[in-house]
C-alpha cells in the first residue's frame, strides 16, 4: 500500500529524531562546557593582541565558538570597540556561523563524516579568505580608514558598556543572554547546556519538519532543474537559495539531508551548506548598522563567492 504524505513525513521525523537526539544532547553539553570555562572568551581576548596572527586566531575563535551569525555579533561589537582591525573581525564573522563544535557533532551524525570534514575545511577557507581579502583591500585603500558606524558607549564608572547597550544606543537590536552568576561551576555549565538545548532545539525541530515536507511534497524534478546538475548554474542557484534562508548551521543539517535525498548536486549542496548560515539576513542587517556599506558588500560577496568557489572545487575534484 502506498504511503500517505503524513506517513512519509512521520517516518522522516521519527528517523531524524531517533538518530540525532543523543548527539544533540552531547553537542549542547559541549556548549555548556565551553561557556562554563569561558574558552571562547579567552581566545577572543587573544585576537586583540595577536597582531599579524589575528586572522588565524579569529578563525580559531570562530571554530570553537558555538555561536550563529546573530549570536557572534556581541563579541564582534566588543572586539570592534576594543580597536580590533577589520580583517580578523570579518574572519570571525565568516567562521563562527559556519562552524562550531556542537554543529560539527550533529553534522557527523546527520550527514556523515565526509560532510563533517567538508564543514571544517569550508569554514576555515571562508574565514581565511574573508580575513586576507579584507587585509588586501585595507592595504589597497578600499577598506582603509574608520568604517565603523558604532561608537563606544561608556558607563558612569568609565567602563565600556556591553554590546547590547552599544547596539541599542545606535538603534541596532543585538541578541544577548542574561547570565545569572553561580557559585557552582557545574550548575553554571548545566544552565548553559539547558540554554543551548532550548535555543537550538526549537530550530532543529523546525528544520526536521521542513526536511519532512521536502521529502514528502517537493517533486524531484524541481530539485533537478534548480540545483540537481553538476554545473555552475546549480551553484549560483544554491547560493541564492541560501541567502534569504533563515537558518543557522544546525537547522541546515536536516534540510540539506532532505535535499540530498531528493537529488541535489553535491557541489551545490556544499555551496548551500556554507552560504545559508554565513549570509543570514538578520545578521547582515545588523552588520549594515555596524559598518559602512562597502564592508557589508565585501563580506556578502566573500560569503557567497567563497561558497560558490567551494562548490565548484567539489564538482571538479570529487
Amino acid at each position: 500500500m502506498p504511503e500517505t504524505v503524513l506517513q512519509q513525513m512521520w517516518l522522516v521525523i521519527y528517523d531524524e529524531v531517533t538518530r540525532m537526539w543523543w548527539f544533540f544532547l552531547l553537542a549542547c553539553l559541549l556548549v555548556g562546557i565551553i561557556k562554563g570555562y569561558k574558552l571562547d572568551l579567552h581566545i577572543r581576548n587573544l585576537v586583540n593582541r595577536a597582531g599579524a596572527w589575528g586572522i588565524f586566531l579569529a578563525v580559531l575563535v570562530g571554530m570553537v565558538s558555538p555561536l550563529c551569525a546573530c549570536g557572534i555579533l556581541p563579541i564582534a561589537i566588543s572586539l570592534a570597540m576594543m580597536g580590533t582591525p577589520l580583517p580578523p573581525l570579518l574572519a570571525l564573522l565568516a567562521t563562527s556561523p559556519t562552524m562550531g563544535p556542537d554543529a560539527l557533532l550533529l553534522t557527523y551524525r546527520g550527514l556523515g563524516p565526509e560532510w563533517a570534514v567538508l564543514k571544517v575545511v569550508g569554514s576555515g577557507f571562508l574565514g581565511l579568505a574573508a580575513g586576507f581579502v579584507a587585509q588586501a583591500l585595507v592595504r589597497q585603500g578600499y577598506l582603509a580608514g574608520d568604517l565603523l558606524k558604532l561608537k563606544p558607549v561608556y558607563r558612569e564608572d568609565g567602563t565600556l558598556a556591553p554590546a547590547a547597550e552599544i547596539g541599542r544606543a545606535h538603534g541596532i537590536a543585538v541578541k544577548s543572554m542574561s547570565i545569572t552568576p553561580r557559585h557552582s561551576r557545574l550548575r553554571f555549565i548545566l544552565d548553559r547546556t539547558l540554554d543551548a538545548a532550548l535555543f537550538t532545539g526549537k530550530y532543529l525541530l523546525l528544520a526536521i519538519l521542513l526536511k519532512a515536507l521536502i521529502v514528502a511534497l517537493v517533486p524531484i524534478s524541481w530539485i533537478l532543474v534548480l540545483v540537481g546538475q553538476p554545473n555552475f548554474l546549480s551553484l549560483i542557484n544554491a547560493a541564492l537559495i541560501g541567502l534569504p534562508l533563515p537558518t543557522n548551521q544546525i537547522p541546515i543539517i536536516p534540510i540539506l539531508a532532505g535535499l540530498l535525498d531528493r537529488g541535489i548536486d553535491q557541489g551545490a549542496a556544499l555551496t548551500l551548506f556554507m552560504a545559508g548560515p554565513v549570509t543570514s539576513l538578520p545578521a547582515l542587517i545588523a552588520l549594515w548598522g555596524m559598518f559602512h556599506g562597502r564592508v557589508v558588500a565585501v563580506f556578502l560577496a566573500l560569503g557567497l563567492g567563497g561558497s560558490v568557489f567551494l562548490g565548484m572545487l567539489y564538482q571538479v575534484f570529487f
